[in-house]
């Protein structure tokens, strides 16, 4: 599954926009180039928290912390791993399975990350990148391929490792999203394989995602830091 260009590839390119276009108007807000910011900037104001899903009801947050970085590093390197991954499995799949596989691990990123910090202001699409790699690992071990008889044995074993020695990432939000895209990648490989719709695994990231935000809404529930936004 090596990527290839081609005009029929949009939501890779979509998703890739959108994350930059929330970038700037976080910029227009306040955030700041280099992770920072102040109480008016836009990571303030709709990155995952714990306290404030819990005691203000601000539920949304545990999707809008996926369109979020700190940074433009932060947001590069989550772009090209996006570029990279969505391209290829986006053509494995298919634009709907593929945009299932990416919102369930974007859920499925928060509640792992509420899980381990639910303390923490957390933002970044890595969870749902994750997911991309969980679904790629799904579909190469249903094939019957070993990990590293492709590319995504290296590059997962990798990005594991730093999740595991690297303090400021969420492992939480790793191991999330990997789970919930490796269920769906799952769930879309056995229903290409025996020709039927896309309905299953559509239902399955449903499932997927509501059991996340169901799971994410407890673990804020821990929480105890509410940031107060004027």
């Amino acid at each position: 599954m090596v990527p290839q260009r081609t005009d029929n590839w949009y939501v890779s390119y979509g998703l890739i926009a959108a994350n930059a276009a929330v970038f700037i108007v976080g910029i227009a807000m306040g955030d700041d180039l280099v992770g920072g910011g102040d109480g008016d900037g836009l990571v303030y104001r709709a990155a995952t928290l714990g306290g404030n899903i819990e005691y203000l009801n601000e539920w949304w947050r545990v999707f809008t912390g996926g369109f979020l970085h700190h940074g433009f590093v932060h947001l590069a390197v989550n772009m090209f791993s996006l570029y990279v991954l969505g391209l290829a499995l986006e053509r494995s799949l298919g634009k709907v399975q593929f945009m299932a596989v990416y919102f369930a691990s974007l859920v499925s990123g928060s509640f792992g990350a509420l899980i381990e910090t639910p303390n923490s202001l957390i933002a970044g699409a890595s969870g749902a990148i994750f997911g991309l790699l969980g679904a790629y690992a799904a579909l190469s071990l249903a094939q019957g391929v070993g990990l590293f008889q492709t590319p995504i044995g290296p590059i997962l074993a990798i990005n594991l490792v730093i999740s595991f020695t690297v303090r400021s990432v969420s492992l939480g939000g790793h191991i999330g999203g990997l789970i919930g895209g490796f269920l769906v990648g799952a769930a879309a490989y056995a229903i290409r394989r025996q020709q039927h719709t896309i309905v299953i695994p559509v239902l399955a990231a449903v499932v997927v995602a509501g059991a996340s935000f169901v799971g994410a809404l407890w673990a804020a529930s821990r929480s105890t830091v509410v940031l107060i936004v004027g």
